[in-house]
């Protein structure tokens, strides 16, 4: 039974790539952090407001562009691009780790605070944007593939175009409030990047689902339809059904444009960097 277990937790969770059993199972425990860990915090958190989002920028693109400084082997990460020395440094272990270090730094500015009188939110930004900062030192000097920019670039606007035109044509003013525009936004850039890698440089999708779609369609096009038939009921959805209960709503929306923004950024560095 021992053996069983070991091989069973090996073959679906240690061993590189993704498979339908971790994806539904990481799937549950992500509703679980959302829906029930989350909104203990509420009383530390306080109010999730813009300057609150914008904390927490920082901390999507260094924990969005680790991820292929890791496989490119460079600065702190070179060393860890093999299991198990990887494991909390790309996906999934990757979102557990950024969200105890985004916590830590928080809870750190926090009492920072008591003591300075600096607002926590200024000084959690700080540590983030340091560690942005640094991964973002560690990109640009091996960028290789400018122009794969300038592709994501054009394609993007024109989705946004898209998106534009379709929420004039079908009446989804419900897309204006609270950014629930630049949410299915986020989205659509991992929609361009992930369309420019597959189609145009020939780059393989790793997820189960969307791997599942492109190969019945036959292009990566096919996520900007998907994007939308997901992201369109389910904002609709959350403002409908948490519309009382504003830190819930916003911290749920922002989870999903991490879902987007973040796999985005990292494809978008993979491109540059080749």
């Amino acid at each position: 039974m021992s053996n069983f277990v070991v091989d069973f937790v090996w073959k679906f969770f240690l061993e590189g790539g993704y498979n339908i059993v971790n994806t539904l199972t990481y799937g549950l425990v992500l509703g679980f952090i959302v829906f029930k860990l989350i909104p203990r915090l509420k009383p530390l958190f306080g109010c999730f407001d813009r300057n609150f989002m914008l904390m927490l920028a920082p901390y999507i693109f260094f924990g969005a562009t680790m991820r292929e400084l890791v496989d490119q082997d460079l600065g702190l990460f070179a060393g860890n691009t093999q299991f198990p020395q990887n494991y909390m440094l790309v996906s999934p272990g990757i979102f557990f780790s950024m969200f105890s270090f985004t916590l830590l730094a928080i809870i750190a500015a926090m009492v920072f605070q008591k003591y300075s009188g600096i607002n926590y939110k200024f000084s959690a930004c700080a540590i983030g944007s340091v560690a942005a900062l640094y991964n973002l030192s560690l990109i640009l000097p091996n960028i290789q593939h400018w122009n794969n920019l300038f592709s994501v670039s054009i394609f993007f606007v024109l989705s946004a175009v898209l998106l534009y035109a379709l929420k004039k044509l079908f009446n989804l003013d419900f897309l204006d409030f609270e950014y629930n525009f630049y949410i299915v936004l986020a989205h659509f850039f991992d929609a361009t990047t992930t369309f420019v890698g597959i189609d145009l440089m020939h780059h393989v999708e790793k997820h189960v689902v969307p791997n599942f779609f492109i190969d019945l369609i036959g292009t990566a096009a096919v996520m900007y339809p998907l994007k939308l038939l997901v992201l369109i009921p389910a904002v609709y959805m959350i403002d409908d059904e948490v519309k009382d209960d504003v830190f819930d709503r916003r911290f749920i929306k922002f989870v999903i444009v991490i879902l987007g923004l973040g796999p985005g950024i990292r494809n978008l560095t993979l491109l540059m960097m080749g």
